[in-house]
């Protein structure tokens, strides 16, 4: 008995040592993993796919290997020096980043994580198809990894691929808290001499959460350190005068390509990897993944072009690139030959053009990849003040939210989509119940402005009914389009449509006006069929408007490019047929168009369709993000129901690329590819671009739906996707603290001091989403004369604002001098205190306006703006007019010496003096 505790202990002792080891241990016998359908049976027939179209039917489709592969991961705070500086870091397992996890489809993950941090941590998987519960978004689907603690993520893995890893708590993922994820399919397709992850992320030793303060406070030294700024003398030098006054005419500020300054670029933790121990000839894969926290990055090869053959995990038909732009959280597979002659650079810059990491494949003299060119700044201004108001995406701070309500209305009038094709709007079934579960009446007519799913299979049920309100239905026979009115149609000799391409190759919409689609009968092969031996009545095909713009067919050395659209600057983008423009140029472009999926996808007929349009709203001057002009904080959940279709159709209105992730699910991307449209996790959305996306909704619970840059997503611009259900009961009392926890509407804090002879000014600010309070001041030192305001300000949308507060200061300053008042306003006057009240207003070429009164009557008119003239140099301009009294103008230079500190100099015709010092930010 005493041998067999001595033999227990040492067990035990053994156990213990080795769960701090970083690696993974493989068991087959502990567990067997849950029966493949067991709880996660899907809401839809089985689509004929092996690819993991949604995760109940990706897990009925994989054969379980019996393992069960555990790893440890332990998250820590420790000092790193990736700059030359020291400065705190998190780590995993103690690296940055962590270590990369590696799996076979069909294995059950086991993932224990230990919270060393002083404060709670999180983990979630990003790209996998697991239960909602194993998510890792703290609060809303997965309890909070409190410090201290440990928490055991299981799941079995349903799908092959590249994924990655991250921290979804605060700034944590751009402190180091993410890793990548190796998941290998039963049946390799690609045999290789080299496997490599190249984790892509940006590095700052500054604070991120004063990093976002500094962009709340519009501070310009993030444009200044990457020599991204516009000032007027370069505006002249670019002859880009009339773009920046049409710009400016808008409320919009010169645009620029991301917004934080990054002092490393990193792969796998270093700027520059070798790799020496690769040789000539031999075939390397190269999993990329995006794992920064805002940073795009083109990804180019010194040994010719890339063999892209997997996007967000899922194996697409190769194609080769020169380079390829990856957003934020995308994954690309690529395959590489590496030539004779000596190492070759696999290069990834930074889309600002600020910096990049290197890896070096081979040993010998090193070859280096193409240099990528700045952006051009001038040009993309160019382009997007041609856009007009569009590009203002407008934030409403003085509306409800409308996501719940932004589905097509079924009752509406004739809707026309971006062609100007005409549909016949849809009747509203007076059975909400029969819309959402049983085929339509054959006489209404169904079209929407948004491309149709290209579906077909048989009818099965949604398990709970939609309202008919929010869910469009298939109400016509999918085989045909009954009713289309053909006039001004071209035909061919033989009768048919004229579906002639144009130069860009998209169908010449001019060439079919008032198309009415209510009467149009579908040709039989402009979607392909699949005839079936039970010949069931719902197997029909259903027309694909994704394939009415066909992508373009780029060649082969050149297929990550776009021929020039006629319109200098601008281009028809192709996005599931729905044609939109874009401001981006060539280079900066992301083209989808490109990526093809390796076996049809078939989406079951005769299901609710949910459209969802979404417009990506966001406001650079008070950096604040959201969808539908509402931040997370002021929005309802997007809901869905099981055995829908869902269809988000998002449109960006703002001037910066969104790279936007959906949690635990995977989404077509109509492409114009039709039913081989390609499956991904992660879209970017360019400015003035329209992307739709589509999937079929079979889980459960609650997901995060997110712009994936880091401080876009924490300044609002997410959205939770609920089936409805009931949370975990381990969430049940805390869920309603995600909220709290992304603190979109937390109230930050800045202003300025300027001490300087013999004027001294000074300003406050607290503001959140709605409210802020400002106090501001000035004071002279010879005379002792002050004023100083105190403001509480209620936003009503982007830039209109009322406000209530006192002033304070010298009576001459405030308010008109009456005889009565026995006050002489040559010798300083008396010194007040008043109520105010006003408005304020920004006006075209972001000029500040305010109208102010206070309680005898007195009414002031203030303007105030400012124009960077030379890269550090800012002019500042202030008119005051107090009605019946005084004209006051104030004139300031500030030259930026640092992040914080500048010289002013200026000119205040109230006290008639010329002054200046040394003022600093806080």
């Amino acid at each position: 008995m005493k041998t067999f505790f001595t033999i227990i202990g040492l067990m035990a002792l053994v156990t213990a040592s080795f769960s701090q080891h970083p690696h993974h241990t493989t068991s087959t016998a502990a567990q067997p993993p849950a029966p493949a359908r067991e709880g996660h049976k899907t809401s839809f027939p089985l689509v004929k796919s092996t690819l993991p179209i949604t995760r109940p039917q990706a897990r009925a489709r994989i054969k379980p290997t019996g393992n069960r592969v555990e790893y440890t991961l332990t998250i820590d705070e420790q000092t790193v020096n990736l700059t030359g500086k020291p400065t705190r870091a998190m780590t995993i397992n103690g690296s940055l980043p962590g270590p990369t996890l590696r799996y076979t489809e069909g294995d059950v993950a086991v993932i224990h994580v230990h919270n060393k941090l002083k404060t709670e941590t999180s983990l979630h998987w990003h790209g996998l198809l697991l239960p909602n519960k194993q998510d890792g978004v703290s609060y809303l689907n997965t309890p909070p990894i409190h410090a201290g603690a440990t928490y055991t993520f299981e799941y079995p893995l349903v799908q092959s691929g590249t994924y990655w890893f991250h921290s979804h708590t605060r700034f944590q993922e751009q402190l180091g808290v993410y890793g990548s994820i190796v998941i290998e399919p039963q049946q390799r397709v690609y045999s290789v001499d080299h496997d490599l992850v190249l984790l892509l992320s940006d590095w700052t030793n500054e604070n991120p959460a004063y990093i976002l303060k500094n962009l709340k406070r519009r501070n310009e030294w993030y444009t200044i350190k990457k020599g991204n700024t516009q000032p007027l003398n370069r505006i002249i030098q670019h002859k880009a005068v009339g773009a920046y006054l049409r710009q400016s005419m808008q409320k919009m500020a010169p645009m620029d390509i991301s917004d934080v300054y990054y002092e490393r670029f990193l792969i796998n933790g270093k700027d520059t990897l070798q790799y020496p121990d690769i040789k000539p000839g031999q075939t390397v894969r190269l999993r990329i993944i995006n794992a920064s926290a805002s940073t795009y990055f083109h990804v180019n090869f010194a040994g010719g072009p890339l063999k892209l053959i997997a996007a967000d995990g899922i194996d697409v038909q190769p194609v080769e690139v020169n380079r390829r732009l990856i957003a934020i959280a995308e994954t690309y597979d690529f395959l590489v030959k590496v030539p004779n002659g000596g190492a070759f650079e696999v290069r990834a810059s930074a889309q600002d053009g600020s910096g990049y990491a290197t890896a070096i494949l081979g040993r010998g003299p090193v070859h280096y990849a193409p240099t990528i060119p700045r952006p051009d700044l001038y040009k993309l201004t160019a382009n997007m003040s041609q856009m007009g108001a569009m590009g203002m995406g407008t934030m409403n701070m003085g509306k409800a939210d409308t996501t719940a309500q932004a589905n097509v209305d079924m009752n509406g009038p004739l809707l026309h989509d971006r062609a100007g094709m005409k549909h016949k709007a849809r009747q509203q079934p007076s059975n909400p119940t029969k819309a959402a579960t049983k085929e339509p009446d054959k006489g209404n007519t169904d079209y929407s402005p948004m491309p149709k799913s290209d579906s077909k299979s048989a009818q099965a049920n949604p398990k709970k009914p939609a309202s008919a309100k929010n869910v469009t239905t298939h109400s016509e026979p999918t085989g045909t389009m009954a009713g289309m009115d053909h006039s001004g149609m071209n035909t061919t000799n033989d009768g048919k449509m004229d579906m002639t391409e144009t130069d860009h190759g998209h169908m010449d919409h001019a060439s079919m006006p008032g198309m009415d689609h209510g009467k149009m009968p579908m040709n039989a092969d402009s979607v392909p069929t699949k005839k079936t031996d039970d010949k069931k009545p719902d197997d029909r095909a259903v027309m694909d408007h994704s394939q009415m713009t066909k992508a373009e067919s780029a060649p082969a050395n050149r297929s990550n490019r776009r021929r020039p659209s006629k319109r200098a600057g601008m281009k028809k983008m192709n996005h599931g047929g729905m044609e939109g423009m874009s401001m981006m140029d060539e280079q900066n472009t992301i083209d989808y168009g490109i990526l093809k999926a390796t076996q049809p996808i078939v989406f079951p007929a005769n299901r609710p369709i949910r459209e969802i349009p979404l417009t990506l709203s966001g406001n650079m001057f008070r950096y604040i993000w959201g969808f539908n002009g509402q931040p997370l904080s002021r929005a309802d959940m997007i809901q869905i129901r099981r055995g829908e279709i869902v269809r988000i159709r998002m449109m960006n209105n703002t001037m910066m690329m969104h790279p936007i992730h959906l949690h635990g699910h995977f989404f077509r991307v109509l492409n114009g590819q039709g039913q081989y449209s390609p499956l991904k996790h992660t879209v970017n959305v360019s400015p003035m671009e329209s992307v739709t996306i589509e999937f079929m909704a079979d889980d459960e619970k609650d997901w995060f739906f997110h712009c994936h840059v880091l401080y876009h997503m924490l300044s609002g611009m997410a959205r939770v996707v609920s089936y409805g259900d009931q949370p975990d009961s381990s969430l049940v009392g805390i869920q309603k603290l995600h909220l709290r926890d992304m603190r979109d509407n937390q109230p930050f804090f800045w202003g300025f001091l300027q001490p300087g002879f013999p004027i001294n000014y000074a300003n406050l600010t607290i503001s959140n989403n709605k409210n802020a309070l400002v106090a501001s001041g000035d004071h002279d030192w010879r005379t002792n004369r002050f004023e100083f305001d105190l403001d509480y300000e209620r936003y009503f949308g982007d830039w209109f604002r009322v406000f209530a507060g006192i002033d304070g200061g010298n009576e001459e300053f405030l308010r008109r001098i009456r005889p009565e008042d026995g006050v002489v306003p040559a010798t300083g006057g008396r010194r007040i205190i008043r109520p105010v009240a006003g408005i304020r207003y920004m006006l075209p070429f972001l000029i500040q306006s305010e109208v102010k009164l206070d309680t005898r009557g007195n009414v002031r008119l203030q303007l105030n703006g400012q124009q960077m003239l030379l890269p550090r140099l800012d002019f500042q301009y202030q008119a005051q007019w107090l009605v019946g009294s005084y004209l006051r103008a104030h004139i300031e230079l500030q030259y930026t010496l640092s992040k914080n500190v500048f010289l002013h100099a200026d000119y205040d015709t109230r006290y008639k003096t010329v002054g200046g010092g040394l003022g600093y930010n806080f």
